[in-house]
């Protein structure tokens, strides 16, 4: 898809630069942050989330859902059409709206 990927470890105390370094620095363009039960785990994905979110970088707490986006940035992927949620509601005549 023309996207460089690396899988670094997330443990935040395995020394630097960790996860939380690299998405701070802006090397990365997307984060993927899936989620487990092991407290250590769920603490330091609370971190991760916290600095994507603000250093404004997409952040993936689903495999499904990063797939999903990854495709749609390709012409590979299924086409899918956007549309405002106007669109998925009736008026009160249940006539469908017109997006504007």
């Amino acid at each position: 898809m023309g996207k460089k990927v690396v899988a670094i470890p997330k443990r935040l105390n395995e020394g630097h630069p960790n996860v939380v370094d690299i998405i701070v620095n802006g090397t990365v363009d997307a984060v993927v942050n899936t989620i487990t039960g092991n407290r250590s785990a769920v603490k330091d994905g609370f971190h991760i989330r916290r600095a994507a979110v603000e250093k404004r970088i997409p952040c993936f707490t689903s495999i499904d859902t990063a797939t999903a986006a990854a495709e749609s940035l390709t012409s590979e992927g299924p086409n899918y059409n956007v549309k405002s949620m106007l669109e998925y509601i009736p008026t009160p005549e249940g006539e469908p709206r017109d997006a504007k």
